[in-house]
């Protein structure tokens, strides 16, 4: 199946797919309320800052943010710099009402919001973004649609275009796995816990899984670990049984040569 493509700023005029209801629209407006404007505790004091200083100094004519949720994250980031703002702007995720609460909340000037469930093709023409975000979606997705995922971002990134890709760290799920804490929904997929009372999907997948389905996906990248700090724990309780262990990893990616 080849790619559709946008044309003159169209969202390839109609929806490409019928999404069924994403889990996200069913918790949407309890996730907007839980992680606000910075997003959880670990988010706010470690994972924000660490994305910053990687888009600092990234040439940012296009940008593409997957799963935003309730896209705090892009208007945040985009502030913390001075620079030329990018000429195109593109926020999406699988759930029409997240989307909904970012236009409202904090909608960017000039960005286009849109659905896009990344286990489709994007409805996106070939090497056009300078960054794409996708930052604590890819360790929901199963495995065979993280892999075509991964491959639809090799194709739109630019030549010298970075994907900034952060996901749950396989040891800080087997954690929860050892410890009780994954539960699983009617259709199979597994939850964990996240902020207050919302539970968030999850996948098991190792840490040579990730790397591999990058490199099979044309994506040299850098991989870094991020921890929850004291002050993190403090405010999260519910992180004080993954102390010393990594929540997240960090990927920043370019094409390979």
């Amino acid at each position: 199946m080849s790619a559709p493509t946008i044309e003159a700023g169209r969202w390839a005029g109609l929806p490409l797919y019928s999404y069924p209801m994403a889990y996200y629209d069913t918790i949407a407006q309890h996730w907007h309320a839980t992680t606000g404007d910075t997003g959880d505790a670990f988010k706010e004091l470690v994972l924000n800052r660490l994305l910053v200083e990687k888009l600092v100094g990234l040439q940012h004519d296009a940008i593409l943010e997957l799963g935003a949720g309730n896209g705090y994250f892009l208007p945040f980031g985009l502030r913390q710099f001075s620079g030329p703002w990018p000429s195109r702007l593109i926020v999406t995720d699988q759930s029409e009402r997240l989307l909904s609460i970012a236009k409202r909340h904090f909608k960017l000037p000039g960005a286009a919001y849109h659905c896009l469930d990344v286990r489709h093709p994007f409805p996106l023409a070939g090497a056009q973004f300078d960054v794409i975000l996708a930052s604590m979606l890819f360790s929901e997705v199963p495995l065979r649609d993280f892999r075509n995922a991964l491959r639809e971002c090799c194709r739109v990134l630019s030549s010298v275009g970075h994907l900034l890709m952060t996901v749950v760290h396989p040891d800080f799920v087997d954690n929860l796995q050892k410890s009780g804490l994954l539960k699983p929904m009617p259709d199979g997929r597994l939850t964990m816990p996240g902020s207050g009372s919302l539970r968030l999907p999850v996948v098991l997948r190792t840490l040579e899984t990730y790397r591999r389905c990058l490199r099979e996906a044309g994506l040299q990248y850098t991989e870094e670990e991020a921890s929850p700090t004291l002050e993190v724990l403090n405010r999260k309780a519910g992180l004080r049984h993954a102390w010393k262990v990594p929540v997240a990893l960090v990927y920043t990616c370019t094409k390979s040569n």
